[in-house]
């Protein structure tokens, strides 16, 4: 029963979808006329009011928000030409004062040109920075290259009147291939790109689209702001053509149209007329010229006298330069020197400095040549032989045995002496010298002591001195080795001393 109640309830369902049928049409036949009408029927009733808006605002939103995060970069190509106009504005508002030139203004403004303007600004009442700018950047813009990003090709190409024109495509491939060569090399970020490159007297400046670049060669010093001109023309190009940018295949016929666009980039400065230059500045320079070469002269004199000087003293034996200084006013040198080693200061006679602008800081050391070791040898037993003294009994000249047992020791002393001057080339001369007490007559002291030195004379010979660098000579009472007459000091003047004496080098 409650079976055939459903089976009679179905086919009212089933009549009424067939009456809706031949009344209303096939849907997809109502679907195309409601195509036709719904453009005019939603400009109707946004005209009415806002409700229209209001229902459509949500899945607005939401779509937005789906594609966004199914493809961001499509959302960022289709918003790169706003948001750069937009920002650059907003930053030009708030930095206007920085944009200025401030490295160019500190440049310029000590200079007579810098006064000149100054003067300009307050006789015109214009603000000092317009006037530097109107007279100080000096530039052109030669050539400007349109570029595929991703395939490197030229779209297009624009050049100034009086640029040299080069092979377009090669230098659309150079710009790529240094760009890609910077990436790769530094490891940058696909989204970090090449700015600026300096070529000679040429600056090559780029800005970068999502699939553009466009590239201006300049000539000469451009202004910052050259930079937003250059930016709002690729946002236009790429706002006009974003489409064929995104399938570029090859085919650069939909871009003729830029050249306008290019057209932009082309700005520059003109240098300012020549004036008529006051004698007296003439006057200025040329002395402040000589000056110059003057100071010039002098400066490099003094260089090359403190070079030859430094070079003497660091070739000299014995000295080491560790330090060589030109202070203000002055010169300064360091190092290690031993004391058998010429001096510094003497080594400036002849070389042009002044001695009183030198300032010397030598610490001693002992040098390990031979020469000098042999000079250090040679005044060791010089000092030595010419303290020993042999002392005699009154009125004898016979040497004790006490003094003949020393004879060894002494001939040794005076075979280093000689071996020292031989490594020297300076021969040596050994005189003994007698000497007697103030007792008894002038002529008997004096033999006397001649006598003396003549024993030891003998002696040392016996030992294996060489005779012929020995001599003999009696002082008698004239050089006493202590003074006066007392008990004291007679018995010491009864002897024999030593001098010697070394051949200058």
């Amino acid at each position: 029963m409650e079976h055939q109640s459903k089976a009679n309830g179905a086919a009212p369902d089933r009549a009424f979808a067939e009456l809706r049928r031949l009344i209303l049409g096939d849907p997809a036949i109502r679907a195309g006329d409601t195509g036709d009408i719904l453009p005019a029927a939603i400009r109707l009733r946004s005209g009415k009011d806002s409700e229209l808006r209001t229902a459509l605002q949500p899945l607005v939103e939401d779509a937005l928000r789906t594609s966004i995060r199914k493809d961001p970069e499509l959302m960022a190509v289709m918003l790169f030409p706003i948001v750069g106009a937009a920002v650059r504005k907003a930053v030009a508002s708030a930095f206007q004062s920085v944009i200025q030139g401030m490295n160019q203004v500190a440049e310029q403004s000590l200079s007579w040109r810098g006064v000149q303007w100054r003067f300009e600004a307050l006789r015109t009442g214009r603000s000092y920075s317009e006037i530097l700018l109107a007279r100080s950047l000096l530039y052109r813009v030669e050539q400007v290259f349109l570029i595929h990003k991703t395939t490197g090709l030229l779209l297009q190409q624009r050049v100034g009147e009086s640029a040299i024109i080069q092979d377009p495509d090669l230098v659309s491939g150079m710009l790529t291939a240094i760009q890609d060569f910077v990436r790769d090399s530094f490891g940058a970020r696909p989204d970090q790109e090449l700015e600026t490159l300096r070529v000679g007297d040429l600056d090559v400046w780029m800005q970068h689209g999502p699939n553009v670049t466009l590239a201006a060669v300049i000539r000469g010093t451009p202004p910052k702001a050259l930079e937003s001109v250059f930016a709002a023309t690729l946002e236009q190009i790429c706002l006009k053509k974003g489409p064929e940018l995104a399938r570029f295949d090859g085919d650069t016929s939909p871009f003729f149209d830029c050249q306008e666009d290019l057209k932009k980039c082309f700005l520059g400065q003109a240098p300012a007329r020549s004036r008529s230059v006051s004698p007296m500045l003439w006057v200025a320079g040329g002395l402040a010229l000589l000056a110059f070469a003057v100071g010039l002269y002098f400066g490099v004199r003094d260089a090359r006298r403190w070079s030859q000087y430094l070079q003497r003293v660091r070739s000299q034996p014995g000295i080491v330069v560790t330090e060589a200084e030109r202070p203000w006013g002055g010169y300064f040198i360091a190092g290690l020197r031993d004391p058998l080693a010429a001096d510094p200061a003497a080594l400036l006679a002849g070389s042009g400095i002044e001695a009183s602008k030198v300032h010397f800081r030598w610490e001693a050391y002992h040098s390990l040549r031979a020469d000098f070791e042999a000079a250090r040898r040679l005044t060791a037993e010089q000092q030595y032989l010419e303290a020993w003294v042999l002392h005699f009994a009154q009125n004898d000249f016979h040497l004790g045995p006490e003094a003949l047992d020393g004879m060894g020791d002494l001939a040794r002393h005076i075979g280093s002496l000689q071996a020292a001057s031989v490594e020297l080339g300076r021969p040596v001369r050994i005189e003994i010298r007698g000497h007697a007490d103030d007792i008894g007559l002038p002529d008997v002291n004096g033999k006397l002591s001649l006598d003396r030195a003549e024993a030891v004379r003998i002696a040392l010979a016996a030992a294996g001195v060489p005779e012929a660098i020995i001599s003999t000579a009696g002082a008698g009472t004239a050089e006493p080795l202590r003074p006066g007459g007392s008990d004291l000091n007679r018995p010491y003047n009864r002897a024999v001393s030593f001098r010697v004496q070394v051949a200058a080098r």
